[in-house]
């Protein structure tokens, strides 16, 4: 009986070690699937009807500027906007959080309110990140003539 506990420690051992590599590729295979479901999730397709980029022209006042983007999902799954990243704190973005079903019109709202901090020429741009192939650069820009 003493003899047969460490063939019978040493079998236990050998099939925990057998079935370790077998736990880790199920979980390494859950772990790839779950990214992959996040990478492969269904991808629309939106129209931007006002175009991408705003010219605010040449102006005096310093009020804040805003430009409205109208865009239409054309896809066929809802689009859901992830995030909105601007390159500056002098420029914010607005928008409804909601997915916009196949077929709507919605609108991302950019603001740029830098006016009078130094004059001449913006340009400044927003990142529109969701389920689309690639994300959309919307960008605002004008010339702030502040003649006193």
């Amino acid at each position: 009986m003493k003899k047969l506990l460490p063939l019978f420690l040493l079998m236990s051992i050998l099939a925990a070690c057998t079935l370790k590599p077998a736990a880790r590729q199920e979980i390494q295979s859950a772990s790839h699937d779950s990214l992959q479901t996040e990478l492969s999730r269904p991808l629309t397709v939106v129209e931007w009807q006002t175009g991408v980029s705003h010219d605010f022209g040449v102006y005096k006042e310093k009020v804040e500027k805003s430009h409205t983007f109208v865009f239409r999902n054309v896809g066929e799954v809802p689009f859901v906007i992830d995030s909105l990243v601007t390159i500056c704190s002098c420029t914010h973005a607005d928008y409804v959080k909601r997915p916009v079903l196949p077929g709507e019109v919605d609108s991302i709202r950019l603001s740029y309110s830098g006016n009078g901090f130094v004059p001449g020429y913006f340009h400044q741009s927003c990142w529109v990140y969701g389920n689309m192939e690639a994300p959309v650069k919307l960008e605002v820009h004008g010339v702030f003539d502040h003649a006193e």
